[in-house]
């Protein structure tokens, strides 16, 4: 299932009935499940890659999920399932489909989920009679407001610093928001392919020309380090909007070296014959404690070449 799984085997025959309904729910339990809501996407990309009916199934299990989050969940769940769940499943779905490249494919899903969620939320302030910015920023203002009169506060705590803490973080929220969804939108989609690939429905991994190991030697294209140099270079020069922008990006591209730097570490394990649970534990240990480092491994690769490094060692 993922980078340091063994490989799926493929079953013989036709699918039990049971296995074959899942697709027509299990989306649905996944995104209202909150914890695993990122995979959602993933049993209709599914569904969209198995056969050649795999548009109409892909189409009959987005109704039928839909269905179960707007009854269960309500609208507002609704329309995030729609913009980030089947957007991205049926875009990236048909992309392949029409055998473009991965890198291609995730671009093209990461555009219009980005345009689906702009579309939706220029929608929405119309109907409230809102600007676009003020409606984030009003939806911003009521989560901050939520979460700090939640959290436990001290006595110590006076309510001018408490006030003072609650307006800074409103200010931190909505300067790295643009990056902050953009980045969930790269970890849904790169989890969602690299799952899908891994399964191989219908066979796309051969038709795309792909070996099991593509997501080991995966790399960056070498240009997107200027931009990310630039970005960076304006996180030390005060400019207000300059500064605010290259934030942003600089987040953002550092989240695909980080994908990097997984590859890297998958291709270090696979070297170094590291496979089962402390495989797992050292994918886990990488991305909750040792990110920058992470980063380091994905960022400096241009110059470093860790993957052949680490062969030969």
């Amino acid at each position: 299932m993922f980078p340091w799984a063994p490989e799926p085997v493929q079953s013989q025959g036709r699918a039990p009935f049971w296995i074959r309904l899942i697709p027509f729910a299990f989306s649905a339990v996944l995104f209202l499940s909150a914890f695993f809501a990122i995979f959602a996407p993933l049993p209709l990309l599914l569904a969209s890659l198995q056969s050649q009916s795999g548009r109409r199934r892909a189409w009959a299990a987005v109704a039928t999920n839909s269905v179960l989050v707007g009854v269960l969940g309500g609208l507002p769940s609704l329309g995030f399932y729609l913009i980030f769940a089947v957007v991205l499943a049926l875009v990236l779905g048909e992309a392949l489909r029409r055998r473009m490249s991965l890198e291609r494919s995730a671009v093209v899903a990461f555009v219009a989920i980005l345009l689906a969620g702009a579309s939706a939320t220029l929608v929405y302030s119309v109907s409230q009679k809102q600007s676009p910015w003020a409606l984030v920023k009003g939806q911003v203002t009521q989560s901050v407001d939520f979460l700090m009169k939640s959290l436990p506060s001290g006595p110590e705590l006076a309510k001018e610093e408490l006030a003072e803490r609650t307006e800074e973080l409103k200010r931190g929220v909505l300067l790295e928001l643009p990056s902050g969804i953009a980045i969930l939108v790269l970890m849904m989609i790169w989890a969602n392919l690299l799952i899908a690939l891994r399964l191989n429905p219908g066979g796309i991994r051969q038709s795309l020309g792909l070996d099991p190991l593509f997501f080991q030697r995966w790399k960056v294209p070498d240009w997107l380090v200027w931009p990310t140099i630039v970005s960076g270079a304006f996180l030390l020069i005060e400019v207000k909007v300059a500064s605010a922008i290259g934030l942003n990006v600089f987040r953002f591209l550092m989240a695909i070296y980080a994908i990097q730097g997984l590859s890297i570490l998958s291709a270090i394990f696979e070297a170094w014959n590291v496979r089962g649970l402390l495989r797992s534990l050292g994918f886990l240990l990488a991305v909750f404690v040792m990110m920058p480092l992470l980063l380091g491994l994905g960022f400096f690769d241009l110059w470093f070449d860790f993957r052949s490094k680490f062969r030969q060692s």
